[in-house]
């Protein structure tokens, strides 16, 4: 029998049971390369933007260094787990729930938009759409954070995901039912990027893939 549960059901999962407000965040530290990028493509005060900002530990970060956050993310209780924790922490932040796909801000808004380990656990359609979304919120000549997992993580995920159409996986069983997951190669991200727009294109010692682009 299929297994029915949609990745928001997966996604929703993730925060549902924690309490914010006595989580032990000491070990909850933002990405190593969101440091790099702000020092060199952001200023003090600058509005930024975390897309899928999940429990909010890029979002925290970027508070802290003093920049207006804003946060999306398709969960709501990642979005109400966000809040509390800003109030915890007398961080100033909002938070709205909502989908990459379909970002509810003006154009040309952010000085910076950041979208972490969340681009590639959409299909490729939903990407391109998700990229379309960020550009036009982007302040024109501004750049833009991506990070996607190394591309054979989970090697045994044949065993426990169907495969969607496009490639993507879903998986059906194990942990992490319900979540989708795209194996982009580097050259299916630079394909869906635009080799053009790339300002840089790494490598972490974990293997997944950092990217700075326009």
């Amino acid at each position: 029998m299929k297994n029915n549960i949609s990745p928001q059901d997966y996604w929703e999962s993730r925060f549902k049971d924690i309490d914010p407000e006595t989580y032990d965040f000491s070990e909850s530290k933002p990405a190593a390369t969101l440091a790099h990028f702000c020092d060199k493509y952001l200023k003090e005060g600058d509005t930024v933007l975390d897309v899928a900002c999940g429990g909010g530990r890029n979002a925290h970060y970027l508070a802290q260094r003093g920049y207006t956050v804003y946060g999306i993310d398709f969960a709501k209780s990642a979005i109400e787990f966000c809040k509390k924790r800003f109030v915890r922490f007398n961080l100033s932040g909002t938070f709205k729930q909502g989908t990459m796909d379909n970002l509810a801000f003006p154009n040309d808004f952010f000085a910076g938009v950041m979208c972490m380990a969340a681009i590639d656990h959409v299909t490729t359609d939903c990407a391109r759409r998700v990229l379309g979304e960020i550009r036009r919120v982007l302040v024109p000549g501004k750049a833009i954070l991506l990070t996607f997992d190394h591309p054979k993580q989970d090697e045994d995920i044949i065993h426990l995901a169907e495969v969607l159409v496009d490639g993507t996986f879903k998986y059906i069983h194990g942990e992490y039912v319900g979540m989708l997951f795209r194996r982009y190669t580097d050259e299916e991200i630079e394909l869906l990027i635009g080799k053009q727009n790339i300002i840089s294109f790494d490598h972490t010692e974990e293997g997944a893939r950092v990217i700075i682009c326009k």
